[in-house]
């Protein structure tokens, strides 16, 4: 009888040794497996980030989780490992160790096995929206008199809710350009748009130019060659949000938006520049249309001052620059361009 309770009890305890080791294998199998997902997954983010891309914060969430359990399951298997140690050609660890590390094997293995079947990605990367560089900043903008009135009236316009089409126009070099981006700049600080995007149209008209800077304010993707594909593909992304504001800069005659991808209708805002009322309130049927004012003389030296700095004050500089604030007072960007140079060359005293 005591043999037989023996016999039961060894077979007891080795089938329970056998569940110990069991569950160990079973650890380092699955284990095995998540660590060739990791390194799938870790491969395709590296090269996500070499291409300037985004990853999905999933993704990021799901590689840290990856890492923290790779650390756990390292310092099981030296617990693991020692354990053997402990016996005589690790054959006979102690049962109690045994249990402790084959609860805990059971445990990590729930971890490991989640996360196998999280890690089934489809895509890595989300492509990351170009920052539009004006819209941080115009260290050279200042509101004069003559321009505040029509940078208000802009903002005004862009604020009403019944006008989608806002035209700017005046003689080239005022500073239409200037003025629209300053009224975008302040009204993204107000929250009225998501997302606003700036396109050069020009004199020589390149659609698919201007399909590309739309696009590229958006973060948008073209999959198609043809000019209509691309717009199809612009017209359906615009459609997904109502908040965007479209400048299209320098306008030389009708432009259909068709042709581009653009639908004022749906609930984006275009803001249009021209050299001619004309070609904004006849041709393009704005709602609303502003005139650029030109600077003053006072206003002209102020900003001169405010490019070029102190060296203006100078005796044998300033007659100089007097006369070119009197030739060149009219025009904004004009002005400012030519007190750049100023301002970096010293040309005046040349």
């Amino acid at each position: 009888m005591e043999n037989y309770h023996e016999s039961r009890l060894e077979r007891f305890l080795n089938l329970k040794m056998m569940m110990c080791v069991c569950n160990v294998d079973n650890l380092k199998k699955e284990f095995e497996k998540l660590r060739n997902e990791k390194e799938r997954v870790q491969h395709l983010a590296n090269d996500v980030e070499r291409n300037g891309e985004e990853i999905f914060q999933i993704v990021q969430k799901w590689l840290i989780s990856v890492n923290v359990i790779f650390d756990e399951v390292g310092l099981f298997v030296g617990d693991e490992e020692k354990a053997k140690r402990q016996c005589l050609g690790g054959l006979c660890p102690d049962l109690n160790i045994r249990y402790q590390l084959s609860k805990k094997a059971r445990k990590e293995m729930m971890v490991v096995t989640r996360l196998l079947a999280e890690g089934k990605f489809d895509q890595v990367p989300y492509r990351i929206v170009p920052e539009n560089m004006w819209l941080m900043s115009n260290k050279f903008y200042k509101a004069f008199g003559s321009m505040m009135l029509t940078l208000n009236d802009t903002l005004n316009a862009l604020s009403n809710h019944n006008v989608n089409m806002i035209g700017v126009y005046e003689i080239g070099g005022v500073g239409k350009t200037t003025l629209v981006k300053e009224a975008a700049r302040q009204a993204q600080r107000r929250k009225l748009f998501d997302e606003v995007v700036f396109a050069v149209v020009s004199q020589t008209l390149d659609v698919k130019k201007i399909q590309g800077e739309i696009a590229d304010g958006l973060g948008l993707a073209f999959f198609e060659e043809s000019e209509s594909g691309r717009a199809w593909r612009l017209c359906a992304r615009l459609k997904k949000d109502n908040k965007i504001l479209i400048i299209l800069d320098d306008i030389w005659s009708i432009l259909d938006f068709e042709i581009i991808g653009v639908d004022d209708n749906k609930g984006c805002k275009v803001l249009l520049t021209s050299r001619s009322l004309d070609v904004l309130s006849n041709e393009m049927d704005s709602q609303t249309d502003f005139l650029v004012g030109i600077l003053q003389e006072k206003e002209a030296w102020s900003l001169f001052k405010k490019t070029a700095g102190n060296c203006v004050e100078d005796r044998d500089v300033q007659p100089v620059a007097i006369h070119v604030v009197d030739e060149k007072s009219s025009m904004h960007d004009v002005v400012r361009d030519v007190y750049e140079n100023f301002s970096r060359d010293n040309v005046f005293l040349q």
